[in-house]
């Protein structure tokens, strides 16, 4: 799976803060499978705009709840 990420700097490696200032979901590093999403977000950045992007393995050792849909579970 590719996943997108749009900043105003290159990201080799992303680093997960659990701790600090919070947003919607917390402190963390967002990432979307939509290429357009990760572009419009980046353009919100001064000076560059820049799409990072990752290949990601599912790893069966985390425990994820996936969405096929947004319901008000989702939000």
């Amino acid at each position: 799976m590719i996943l997108y990420h749009g900043s105003n700097v290159i990201v080799q490696e992303p680093q997960i803060l659990e701790n600090g200032f919070y947003k919607d979901f917390g402190y963390g590093f967002y990432c979307t499978i939509l290429e357009k999403q990760a572009k419009r977000w980046a353009l919100t950045k001064r000076r560059k705009h820049i799409v990072n992007f990752y290949e990601y393995s599912l790893d069966k050792s985390l425990n994820i709840k996936k969405f096929s849909e947004m319901t008000e579970e989702w939000l």
